[in-house]
């Protein structure tokens, strides 16, 4: 099983539209499917310039040399082509185009014949009346995209003038050319006193396909293949857009200094100065970058991974599998249209579930392809699995497809217009991720025996683990949350003050709006609005909660009172099924009420989604319950609101009354029964770093609390925030509540607990909100509570697999003032899914590493203290193995 070798830093929100919707905008775009505009698609199938970047290409952007001479970025990029390509010359351009412009201006004259297994340079010749000849091995099996050598050569020796052979590697998308070829073509080329050009935009596929067609070639790495092929042609041409996963730029690289001083002396004219040829600085650093990322072999991998499940899932579609995607045989997917089948098929396919794909160059009836391209890196394995559902339920419908009527006269494709009576069909509902991948991190990459020895540095404390070892991190979903395009454009858009700011009014109307309460005190997050709360309302006595929390439980006793857990039993036994462990048993409030009086209860600490508990919810019907009893003793009740989203969320799925309910009506509702709440924004808020605490109505509270913020906060405005925080705070505020985001955040964690259910592995039922939480009594029963199980299981689980989790259990709980540990009834090891940060198929990884390791359990070993701190001590705690 393998994943992306990355998680996703950033993304872009997409709607999945309506078939009403898609209707008007087909409309609206005369059917032509290029029309349609960018916000009425659900999925983009286009791969040059739409690829996601790396958080490193991302920083490229800030840091590009924008200077009109001697650009660092562009001597970078020079370096880039020389280690990679072997080509020491390079011409920048804005993109292919200029490539192909310059070498045309400069080397072909009226008459000139071009060679080519392409049709790429077709446009440009024209205007040098120069003609343009195809000499594709299309009859060869393994490499149709090889050039005919013996036509190739009898071409040749008839004395034409040819100024260039041109190749394409994987021509037109899906024909690959063997090295074999490309060696053979070059030697024609100097033996007829002429030039070969390469175009590598699609090396990286290429160099692929020949690794698993020629055995002489297997053993050798992507870069090495990419510098064979580069050094077998004079010239070569680099779409940025392509495998080096830029949104523009290109390139022209040579050895030949003849040929290369006639490129820079044309760039001028054309492109721009011979050192940024019409590229930014910053595009010229993302360029750079992805070039050399390109030939990292884990990524290039999962590209083609992605790209064979899609050709493998569709059933019965006749295709070809390419270099970013596939290609449709649109005349034999719909034999009935017998003039613009690929036109009529696009628009189905928009019209059937809002996939978009398009054809843009010279208007050509004969043309019968349609290209599905994947973006690469930008989709997750579950979003190209339904594409190629509906293109399946497409073809089951296909008979209802009629062909499009052309109703102008167009000479590019973008300028058809077409009338359509178009098919009764049922609409495609995706139930994916509602994002594509904008930017990501690539992971931490070590040995099993590199990870046992950091974990022996760390004390087998996988706090303490430096994270550029770390794969896949589920030790949080604290502050680890993606972020939105639209987050991020709020955060540069803000403008800093330690006063009065837009964004604080926007981030405290915002919250009033989903909690109702009328008073908003941010915090710089969840601890510090507990440390204010717990300053101002306790003056010791007792306080009760459902279930600890470890901050919330120390901030409560450093201000003189003293926990009491008041949560159901059923929260105590891993395997109980009860829906709502999260609930407080009122009982247990009125035996400290009883006992000690109403005013001995400073407030009651209520959890929402009780992550100790394993992320269990609570009931609507319990918040009232709780509250009710509460109003009528006069016990303010105070939410840990921290992951109030996920509780509304199974509250929507599992209280049948609330099924049509919208999460933010769900939210208001459960807000209603409390008198304030804290909230750790870095959760279901969809933030990096903020909190705050929120307060019904009591003035004299509120104004303790903002004296308290000055002293140890901030600015009452920011509470510590910076004016771009509060911006994204806000904005996460409007995104959290949104159901298909929602959804596809808890499903996720489902999906990963229901798959280590199937295997037998011991976990708490039923799954929470936002960990899978092991059960590691049952896990390693061989190991006593006070060996540590959990912790030594979350230890052996990362030197195993690279994962890193965290310890719930004896570690965290703490000692008694006896010095005991307190052995509490759940031991269990946190796998925390961070939201919108890692894909079904991370998942699927994560769950065969653990069926691995609990296959062997009993090779793992208990732990005991070799530090203990005296607070918190699972934060900076180091063991040693029994």
């Amino acid at each position: 099983m393998i994943a992306e070798p990355h998680k996703i830093k950033t993304v872009r929100n997409i709607k999945f539209l309506s078939f009403l919707d898609r209707v008007d905008a087909l409309q609206d775009a005369n059917y032509n499917t290029f029309r349609v505009k960018s916000d009425k698609v659900i999925f983009d199938m286009t791969s040059q310039g739409t690829s996601a970047v790396s958080h490193d290409q991302y920083s490229g952007l800030y840091i590009g040399d924008e200077t009109y001479a001697g650009s660092r970025n562009f001597e970078y990029l020079k370096d880039c082509v020389l280690r990679i390509f072997g080509h020491k010359d390079v011409c920048p351009t804005h993109n292919i185009k200029g490539s192909h412009k310059l070498i045309v201006a400069t080397m072909v004259k009226g008459g000139d014949v071009i060679l080519s297994n392409s049709h790429s340079p077709s446009e440009l010749i024209k205007d040098k009346c120069a003609s343009i000849e195809y000499f594709s091995d299309k009859v060869h099996k393994v490499y149709p995209g090889n050039m005919d050598l013996g036509k190739l050569e009898a071409r040749l020796k008839e004395g034409i003038h040819v100024p260039f052979i041109y190749m394409e590697l994987f021509a037109s998308g899906y024909r690959p050319v063997s090295m074999e070829n490309m060696k053979a073509v070059y030697a024609l080329a100097e033996k007829y006193k002429t030039v070969f050009v390469l175009n590598v935009s699609q090396a990286i596929s290429n160099a692929q396909y020949l690794r698993k067609n020629e055995a002489s070639l297997n053993a050798k790495s992507l870069h090495e293949l990419l510098k064979e092929m580069g050094t077998s042609a004079h010239v070569i041409v680099l779409d940025a857009g392509q495998d080096p996963r830029s949104n523009t730029g290109g390139l022209i690289g040579s050895n030949v200094s003849e040929l290369y001083n006639k490129y820079m002396n044309e760039v001028v004219v054309y492109e721009g100065l011979h050192t940024y040829g019409g590229m930014a600085g910053r595009t010229m650093e993302v360029f750079a970058r992805g070039m050399d990322e390109m030939i990292k072999e884990e990524q290039a991998e999962w590209i083609d991974v992605q790209i064979e499940k899609l050709s493998s899932l569709l059933k019965n579609i006749p295709h070809y599998k390419g270099a970013d995607g596939i290609y449709i045989k649109s005349d034999e997917f719909l034999p009935q249209c017998k003039q613009y089948a690929p036109f009529t098929l696009a628009a189905a396919m928009y019209l059937k579930a809002g996939v978009r794909t398009f054809l843009q160059n010279r208007w050509c009836p004969e043309c019968k392809l349609l290209p599905l391209q994947i973006p690469r890196l930008s989709f997750t394995m579950d979003q190209i699995a339904q594409i190629a559902e509906s293109i399946n339920q497409l073809y089951a419908e296909r008979n209802k497809i009629t062909e499009l009527v052309l109703t102008n006269t167009p000479v590019w494709s973008d300028e058809a217009e077409f009338k359509w009576k178009r098919p009764l069909m049922n609409g495609y509902k995706f139930s994916c991720e509602a994002y594509t991948i904008q930017h990501f991190e690539y992971f931490g990459t070590c040995s099993r025996e590199e990870r046992l020895k950091q974990m022996n540095e760390a004390g087998f404390n996988t706090f303490l683990l430096p994270n550029k070892y770390i794969g896949i991190d589920l030790l949080t979903d604290s502050g680890t949350c993606s972020q939105t395009t639209t987050a991020w454009s709020k955060y540069i858009l803000s403008s800093e003050t330690q006063a009065s700011s837009i964004s604080y009014d926007e981030l405290v109307k915002e919250l009033q709006g989903v909690t109702g309460y009328k008073y908003i005190v941010p915090t710089h997050q969840g601890r510090a609005a507990e440390h204010i709360m717990s300053q101002c309302l306790i003056k010791g006595g007792f306080v009760p909660g459902n279930m600890y929390f470890t901050t919330t439980k120390l901030h409560q006793e450093l201000a003189g009172g003293t926990f009491v857990d008041i949560i159901v039993d059923e929260a105590h036994v891993a395997q109980s099924n009860f829906l709502w462990k999260g609930n407080v048993d009122v009982r247990k409030i009125d035996v400290i009420v009883q006992k000690h009086g109403a005013d001995s209860i400073p407030y009651i600490s209520f959890e929402f989604n009780v992550n100790l508990a394993g992320g269990q919810p609570v009931s609507m019907d319990n918040a009232r319950e709780v509250y009710e009893y509460c109003e009528k003793h006069n016990i303010p009740v105070m939410w840990d609101a921290t992951r109030a989203v996920e509780n509304a969320y199974f509250v929507k799925k599992n209280d049948p009354r609330f099924k049509d309910t919208s999460i933010k009506d769900i939210l208001r509702e459960l807000f209603s029964y409390g008198h304030g709440c804290t909230v750790s924004a870095k959760k279901d808020y969809l933030v990096n770093i903020g909190g705050f605490l929120a307060i019904k109505d009591d003035e004299k509270f509120y104004n303790k609390a903002m004296e308290m913020l000055r002293i140890y906060e901030g600015s009452v405005t920011n509470g510590g925030l910076s004016a771009g925080d509060m911006a994204a705070f806000a904005q996460g505020v409007r995104e959290m509540v949104d159901e298909d985001y929602i959804t596809a955040r808890v499903e996720q964690v489902l999906y990963l607990g229901q798959k280590l259910l199937k295997a037998g592995v011991p976990i708490v039922e039923p799954v929470g909100g936002h960990a899978v939480f092991l059960d590691a009594k049952r896990f390693l029963p061989h190991i006593d509570q006070d060996a540590y199980p959990a912790q030594a299981l979350a230890s052996a689980l990362f030197v195993e697999s690279g994962v890193r989790s965290m310890e719930r259990g004896n570690v965290s709980k703490g000692r008694d003032k006896d010095g005991k540990n307190y052995r509490p009834h759940l031991e269990l090891v946190r796998l925390t899914i961070p939201r919108r940060a890692y894909t079904n198929a991370h998942m699927d990884l994560i769950a065969d590493c653990i069926i691995d390791i609990y296959k062997k359990r009993e090779t793992v070993k208990g732990l005991r203290f070799t530090y203990e701190p005296p607070m918190l001590r699972f934060f900076q705690g180091r063991f040693e193995e029994i």
